[in-house]
């Protein structure tokens, strides 16, 4: 599936496309799509709030940013299809001598990895998302604040459905520091978008 095929299709057809029995796009790129929405509401606020704001430079900072996010969860979204994609791809090598089987091994290792740094990278993107959200309610408009509330929220629940991948492929990766590393990252980012998610809603 290209760029184009994602980003150019309609709403309605992405949904078909999710509720398909196609492999993607699955629960890391859908995730990684609604902490991109979530971004798109706490942007949607700033824009809003800037209209009558004295200083528009914290605004503006804070757009840039938020817009610099929704970029990195389409890269996000994107690059979660291809790594599923290449995972699938290993299962249909060939097994037939042990040449092939030693292959395909390494190759299954390798979109392991892949596969797991994949949704960490975009998990980092919705706690940097929700560190805007929190900035942009001290100085986002009361009349606006639910959307700031409700694109923390879907950012945060985002950022632990995205994480799920990380326990569907951590058992694979070959190597044992790796597995303790995207753990650990895994844990902390969790930790780090519960409590940003308490400081932009609370």
């Amino acid at each position: 599936m290209s760029d184009d095929t994602i980003f150019d299709q309609s709403i309605a057809g992405f949904l078909d496309a999710i509720a398909s029995d196609a492999p993607v796009p699955g629960g890391g790129s859908v995730s990684s799509y609604t902490a991109a929405a979530g971004m798109a509401l706490v942007v949607m606020a700033l824009e809003v709030s800037i209209k009558k704001a004295e200083d528009t430079g914290p605004f503006v900072t804070l757009i840039d940013r938020g817009r610099s996010v929704i970029a990195e969860l389409k890269t996000s979204l994107v690059a979660d299809i291809d790594s599923f994609s290449a995972y699938m791809a290993t299962l249909k090598m060939p097994k037939g001598t042990d040449a092939d089987v030693a292959a395909r091994k390494a190759a299954m290792g390798q979109a392991a990895v892949t596969s797991t740094a994949v949704p960490i990278a975009a998990a980092a993107h919705c706690v940097e998302g929700l560190r805007v959200a929190v900035e942009a309610r001290a100085i986002c408009r009361p009349t606006i604040m639910s959307d700031v509330y409700a694109g923390a929220n879907l950012l945060e629940a985002s950022c632990r459905s995205i994480l799920l991948n990380v326990d569907a492929n951590l058992g694979s990766i070959p190597a044992a520091a790796d597995r303790t590393r995207y753990s650990e990252a895994k844990t902390d980012l969790l930790g780090e978008a519960a409590d940003l998610l308490a400081k932009a809603s609370g």
